[in-house]
């Protein structure tokens, strides 16, 4: 299940990580127009006076340009060429003409001249180095733009060629002559562009175009042709009649677009069937997942109905004995803590300082308070090690592998005691053999559990059934609501999380204790109750000072020891007397009540367990990382340096 976990967060990451790379991907010098429009003017002596208006999105962009592909054949010049930005509140900015070609142009100075013998060129000067939205006008006069025949004349123009590389979200224009025709069945107009767009005549006088969404590379141009003598043209005059010669041409390329249009209808027809197929294929799959689904949350819910949770035979409140004499700190953690997701490695530093504290008790060792937030412990080298339990020898034999490192060392003198910082300096050196020992008490509890009729790992399986069906359905209702974005696989969706839900309440319904062992946590609980409420109850309900020492051991390893000391102090306030409990037994409670006993070796244990921890994190990464070069190729980090005696760094967290 964790692997599939995992296979699920790289697939969710990696997705989201594409969508965002493809949205955040920037391109140097992007633009796109969101409307361009054409405003024709149609002179009696054949010139064309043409203002474009470009509303446009600019990305990291100096100048802007267009190009005219000169061709005397066309027209003849283009002269008057005007550039000016129009400001979000109507007024106009005036660009600086120059008459000297450059690649970048300030900002708000332009041209238009010939860059080349076959190019016109007309260009300004934007600056835009992030992203903005801009509005400029560009005017310009084409001369000799209207060319006469004997029987018509024709203005023909390519507004935006093939060479286009700024894609536009809205083209249109209009086209106006210089007067009205007689007839408008004297007006003839033709588009060439993608078939998506469309022409029309408006008036006796008037011609518009339009063209939705027009991409890259799409050229945009338009044919008007019109029999009545309303042009003066003197020089772009060709003596042959070409109207018959213009209508075929128009209609072979207007059945060309005619096919094309057929043949994408006919493909949208077919795209359209299939879509219905797939569609209603797909509502039966999902409908059918649907009713599987909803049969299994009827199932599921009426089984939660039916089944009871878990519950001790008797509930109370308070427990006042301990419940398991023979019980080590190790095998109570493990009853006490197993209801809290398993909690037991979590508090892995307060089971280890009571397992240490019960070693204390029964004269396997003894601890004492050296120095400020620093114990010395001593390992009792005549204790019978008969009367310890497998936990607790496991702990005994960590201390005395602790006592010959530490005696190795050369620096200190060889001797019986040890302390935190030995500990310490042990599991980094060792962290594999003590990280084995501290992280195998919980199986060594578990076993002790079992044997005691206390687990049972046939019941733990039922509820980790419950676990992965229910991790199962809350994966694949996630897919669902992810495609949701469809639709349908919602429907789906909502069942599989149902029943996910009612998995995870069955999970928590499900006996993962014997029925015993959940009498007996329950008494591990309510005596947790009593240790911390006790100075409350009656005195003949609170156990004699010299049994508080057996106390606080479970104290320490359910994290209570601290509260149950001030309720001793209230019980028993003979123990702020450091001369009476100097001279009496109760050296356990005495030590915890004024060294801090418990706190400072909790603490210390946690320290050596984290420092196990970091030493096998930082070998396991030290082993996958790049070889050192000697030559000074690159590679990883060496192990040498230290002589050139740079100050340390230092690292806090103040």
């Amino acid at each position: 299940m964790k692997k599939k976990i995992i296979y699920l967060l790289i697939t969710v990451i990696s997705l989201i990580a594409c969508i965002f790379l493809f949205n955040t991907t920037s391109y140097a010098g992007y633009q796109d127009l969101d409307n361009l429009t054409y405003d024709v003017k149609l002179n009696k002596d054949g010139t064309a006076d043409i203002t474009e208006t470009w509303d446009v999105y600019i990305y990291d962009t100096n100048t802007m340009f267009k190009t005219f592909e000169l061709n005397a054949t066309k027209f003849g010049n283009i002269t008057n060429v005007k550039v000016k930005e129009i400001l979000k509140n109507g007024e106009e900015n005036e660009f600086k003409k120059t008459d000297t070609y450059a690649y970048h142009l300030e900002k708000g100075s332009y041209y238009g001249l010939k860059t080349d013998e076959d190019t016109f060129e007309i260009a300004w000067g934007v600056s835009v180095e992030t992203s903005a939205n801009r509005v400029y006008e560009i005017s310009y006069t084409v001369t000799d733009a209207v060319k006469k025949y004997e029987d018509c004349s024709e203005f023909y123009w390519q507004f935006i060629g093939n060479t286009n590389a700024i894609p536009a979200d809205h083209v249109a224009g209009t086209i106006k002559l210089p007067s009205p025709v007689s007839n408008k069945e004297n007006l003839r107009v033709w588009a060439h562009g993608p078939l998506n767009g469309e022409i029309q005549i408006i008036d006796n006088e008037t011609v518009s175009f339009e063209v939705d969404y027009l991409s890259e590379e799409t050229m945009v141009e338009a044919r008007i042709v019109t029999t009545d003598n309303i042009f003066t043209e003197k020089n772009n005059i060709v003596n042959r009649n070409e109207l018959e010669h213009i209508i075929e041409e128009e209609t072979t390329w207007a059945d060309e677009a005619n096919k094309e249009r057929d043949r994408l209808k006919r493909e949208q027809e077919i795209e359209e069937k299939m879509v219905k197929i797939i569609s209603i294929a797909l509502l039966v799959i999902i409908a059918g997942i649907f009713i599987f689904f909803v049969i299994k949350v009827i199932k599921y819910a009426t089984l939660l109905v039916r089944i009871e949770k878990p519950k001790p035979e008797e509930t109370m409140e308070y427990f006042r004995d301990i419940p398991d004499e023979t019980a080590t700190p190790a095998e109570a953690g493990f009853l006490y803590y197993f209801d809290k997701e398993r909690d037991f490695k979590k508090n892995l530093s307060k089971i280890l300082s009571a397992t240490m504290l019960n070693l204390a008790l029964k004269k396997a060792i003894t601890i004492d308070k050296a120095e400020e937030d620093e114990m010395r412990i001593t390992i009792n080298r005549d204790f019978g090690k008969e009367n310890l339990k497998e936990d607790e020898d496991a702990i005994y034999e960590l201390l005395i592998k602790v006592r010959s490192y530490a005696n190795k060392d050369k620096k200190r003198e060889n001797r019986e005691s040890i302390s935190m910082k030995d500990i310490e300096k042990y599991a980094k050196k060792h962290d594999a053999t003590f990280l084995k020992i501290i992280e195998g008490l919980e199986k060594t509890a578990k076993n002790s559990q079992k044997e005691k009729q206390n687990y049972d790992e046939k019941i733990m399986q039922e509820s980790e059934n419950w676990k992965k069906k229910k991790s199962g359905y809350y994966i694949g209702g996630f897919c669902c609501m992810c495609f949701g974005v469809f639709g349908v696989t919602l429907i789906a969706a909502i069942p599989m999380l149902i029943c996910g839900i009612l998995c995870g309440r069955l999970q928590k319904k499900t006996r993962k204790l014997t029925q015993k062992g959940i009498n007996e946590q329950e008494k591990w609980k309510a005596l947790t109750r009593f240790m911390e409420n006790f100075s409350l109850l009656d005195e003949r309900e609170v156990p004699a000072l010299i049994l508080w020492d057996k106390y606080l051991v479970f104290a320490t390893a359910f994290g209570v020891a601290d509260k149950v000391l001030k309720q001793l102090k209230i019980k028993y306030p003979e123990i702020s007397d450091e001369e009476y409990m100097a001279s009496s037994n109760y050296m356990m409670i005495y030590m915890m009540n004024r060294y801090s006993f418990e706190r400072v070796l909790t603490a210390s244990m946690q320290r050596a367990y984290n420092a196990g921890i970091r030493e096998r994190a930082a070998r396991q990464a030290a082993a996958s990382s790049s070889y050192s070069s000697g030559f000074g190729g690159g590679g990883g980090f060496s192990g040498g340096g230290g002589r050139r005696r740079w100050p340390e760094a230092g690292m806090g967290g103040r």
